[in-house]
């Protein structure tokens, strides 16, 4: 049951865009909320256990008043007097929280061994399959139906975006837009990494280098510059945090790596030629990455135009299209619209939360790293690296993606925790057999 239910869960996720694309029938939003159901069925049906709790508890501890400050100013703003539609208020709200369900429920199912190999395996075959729907979309012609976006809404009935010097299609694959694609190659590989490096069967472990090269080959296929820049760091920072650069397993990683770029630069040269060619536009490529800086709030402050109270929870959100609810204050980046939404107080809130989420990975990094886990170790601190920059409550595919890949790594540290306990309490009953025996002693008087 665990089994099926993750495996629909990232279907959902990952598969959302064929459903809207080939199946007209049905309506975008089906597909749009499909994968919350799920994860509220999900959170219904496999309640996070009491160590899976404690554990999220004490990896976000410090937090959690700013969380619910956070988390209380959100509902104030649904009453902001410049909100326009309760339906879009609703939508914001399940922007801003569901997806926090998700680690726990994830971390829950994943704690039984046959399950988390079970999911693992469905991962690993999802991902390739994306990306295999990605070299398909990127080797048709632009104009070709399957590089199509979403056609069955006219609010999103755009498509496909080509990179002007190679006149090929940016692909989205199975996501809807480019956007999803995108989150897809950011987020995935580092943790299907991790699964490869962590892993004691060898075949499990082939399949899973296998899927993160096939993951990272794809990436310029997007004909994002930031997703080849942001993708290579985070190669380079799971190696070193792995201390995988002076070892033989690294090493043959990091032949692999190369031999799988050059298979992909030599398949389709299109692709890095593509990105190249918009890193070309200097002022373009200065400021994408100078947007970058706007993540400190200081910066964020004196860069946006926003109100002092914000104008309602949701009044950002990419459904207001299809509402037909618009602004004055409309604006495109992630950080300009919590300040358009939230106002500068209800923003530095939420990015203090935010902060939270990339402190309690960087303990489950610590954690991690001191019990050997090197994989999971290297997952926790390249999702640290992207929690700041990660769009999680304006992109329904990054914060599933995102809050998915936590899961696995919080069931790892629920794991060590309770290795750990484990070994601590033998150790105890060896040094002193008699305090096992006052235990047993107490707890059958009781």
């Amino acid at each position: 049951m665990e089994t099926a239910w993750f495996i629909a869960l990232i279907s959902a996720i990952c598969l959302e865009g064929l459903g809207r694309k080939y199946l007209p029938a049905l309506p975008d939003a089906a597909f749009y909320f499909l994968k919350d159901v799920v994860l509220l069925f999900g959170y219904l049906r496999f309640r996070p256990t009491l160590p899976v709790r404690r554990t999220a508890r004490y990896l976000y501890r410090g937090f959690q008043a700013a969380w619910m400050a956070s988390f209380v100013w959100t509902l104030i703003e649904v009453f902001n007097p410049e909100q326009q539609s309760k339906v879009l208020a609703l939508i914001g709200l399940r922007a801003y929280w569901l997806w926090w369900l998700a680690p726990l429920v994830i971390a829950g199912v994943l704690q039984n061994a046959r399950q988390k190999q079970r999911a693992i395996y469905a991962l690993l075959s999802l991902a390739v399959g994306v990306a295999a729907m990605a070299a398909v979309q990127f080797t048709s012609p632009a104009e070709s139906s399957i590089n199509n976006y979403e056609s069955k809404d006219d609010a999103y009935a755009v498509g496909p975006i080509t990179v002007a010097s190679t006149g090929r299609a940016r692909v989205s694959s199975t996501f809807t837009f480019v956007s999803g694609f995108v989150a897809f190659t950011l987020t995935v590989p580092a943790l299907l990494l991790s699964i490869g490096l962590d892993t004691q069967n060898p075949r499990l472990r082939r399949f899973a280098l296998l899927a993160t090269f096939a993951a990272a080959a794809v990436v310029p296929m997007s004909g994002s510059r930031v997703s080849v820049v942001i993708g290579i760091a985070i190669l380079g920072l799971s190696l070193w945090s792995a201390g995988l650069f002076f070892t033989q397993v690294g090493r043959r990683i990091l032949i692999g790596a190369f031999v799988a770029a050059a298979l992909s630069i030599v398949a389709f040269p299109d692709a890095m030629l593509g990105v190249q060619s918009r890193f070309d536009n200097r002022d373009e490529t200065a400021g994408r990455f100078a947007e970058a800086a706007t993540l400190l709030p200081p910066v964020a402050l004196m860069t946006f135009d926003y109100p002092a109270l914000g104008v309602g929870t949701g009044m950002e959100q990419n459904a207001r299209m299809s509402l037909h609810v618009g602004t004055e204050w409309d604006t495109e980046g992630e950080v300009g619209r919590y300040l358009v939404e939230l106002g500068p107080v209800g923003f530095i809130l939420f990015w203090i939360t935010k902060l939270g989420l990339m402190v309690a990975l960087l303990r489950a990094y610590g954690i991690l790293k001191r019990a050997r886990r090197r994989g999971a170790a290297a997952a926790a601190l390249s999702y640290a690296a992207l929690t700041m920059y990660g769009n999680l409550t304006f992109d329904h595919n990054w914060q599933a993606l995102y809050f998915m890949g936590c899961g696995f790594i919080l069931a790892d540290v629920v794991s060590v925790l309770r290795q750990n306990a484990a070994a601590k309490a033998s150790e105890d009953a060896a040094s002193n057999p008699s305090a096992e025996l006052r235990t047993a002693v107490a707890a059958g008087s009781s």
